[in-house]
């Protein structure tokens, strides 16, 4: 279970205490008066019978509510957590220059022009994750980036993010992170 679902879990017990001790303070007190010559005991309220159970009723219909949106949410944190991936990467920058790329350095490998915003993802995660040029990639702390550019065979779980600055590239440098799957 993720933290966020414990804390909301938490809450919830929490919320659900504090209603199920106020309904117990506000029941109404009842006394024992018997009916008929066979003894039978009906529970009487003597005080603000209508008004009480009137609030136990709406209290219980909230409890109700809460508990059904509760179950919503979570089943729907519980589907997302269960589909992302997170994959250690490593992370650089390059440039759209011949030393740092083929002899068409403004051309990326899915035929489009060069821009801000894309990335080069080494083979092993395109073939791996399924991802197709124009796929939008994100990574974690980063970003999302636009998939449109391929890196060279011997790259493993690495991404190029495309800049067109060489100073920002190499201020950029080398960084670690993991890229967000969802599968």
């Amino acid at each position: 279970m993720s933290r966020t679902t414990k804390a909301t879990l938490a809450i919830v017990v929490a919320c659900a205490v504090s209603i199920s001790c106020w309904v117990h303070v506000a029941m109404p007190k009842r006394e024992k008066i018997p009916m008929d010559d066979q003894s039978r005991v009906e529970f009487v309220d003597l005080e603000g019978a209508s008004e009480n159970s009137r609030i136990i009723a709406e209290i219980q219909q909230s409890v109700d509510i809460l508990d059904r949106r509760v179950n919503e949410a979570l089943e729907r944190a519980e589907y997302r957590v269960r589909n992302v991936r997170f994959v250690p990467v490593v992370i650089t920058a390059y440039n759209p220059v011949v030393t740092q790329t083929d002899s068409t350095p403004t051309i990326t490998a899915s035929n489009k022009r060069v821009r801000p915003g894309i990335v080069a993802l080494s083979r092993d995660l395109e073939k791996e994750f399924g991802f197709r040029f124009g796929d939008t990639v994100v990574i974690e702390e980063h970003g999302s980036f636009v998939f449109e550019d391929r890196m060279n065979k011997r790259w493993t779980r690495r991404v190029d993010i495309l800049m067109i600055s060489r100073a920002a590239a190499r201020k950029f440098g080398v960084q670690r992170s993991f890229l967000v799957v969802n599968y």
